[in-house]
């Protein structure tokens, strides 16, 4: 039988949440906080949330990418998404690059380019 390292070394990929269930988190959160989530503000909670959910393996939703730009996305360690910026519709063979974060086209993590 594995032992939970040996599954851990296995289940790399993180898997992605969906908005509504991002929102709930953000909203439980910010509850929770009480009147120190409006001291810190909506982004930072919202900071705080994705880096704490992509800790124990899940994504926020990659948001809709920028056009004028290759549209495949990648998260970064924090859960934060990155979109390439080369041009639409180049070889994805050729992986993908953020400018800060490079990646093939078929990581488990990665959005492959949109139609």
């Amino acid at each position: 039988m594995a032992d939970a390292a040996d599954v851990e070394a296995q289940n790399t990929a993180r898997t992605v949440i969906t908005e509504e269930r991002y929102a709930s988190v953000v909203e439980s959160t910010r509850a929770s906080l009480g009147k120190w989530a409006q001291a810190m503000g909506e982004e930072k909670v919202e900071e705080f949330v994705t880096t704490v959910l992509a800790g124990v393996g899940f994504l926020p939703p990659p948001p809709d990418p920028e056009p004028g730009q290759c549209s495949a996305m990648y998260p970064d360690e924090v859960g934060d998404w990155w979109q390439c910026q080369e041009e639409p519709g180049h070889d994805p063979a050729d992986g993908h690059d953020s400018g800060e974060w490079g990646w093939p086209n078929d990581h488990p993590e990665a959005v492959p380019p949109r139609a």
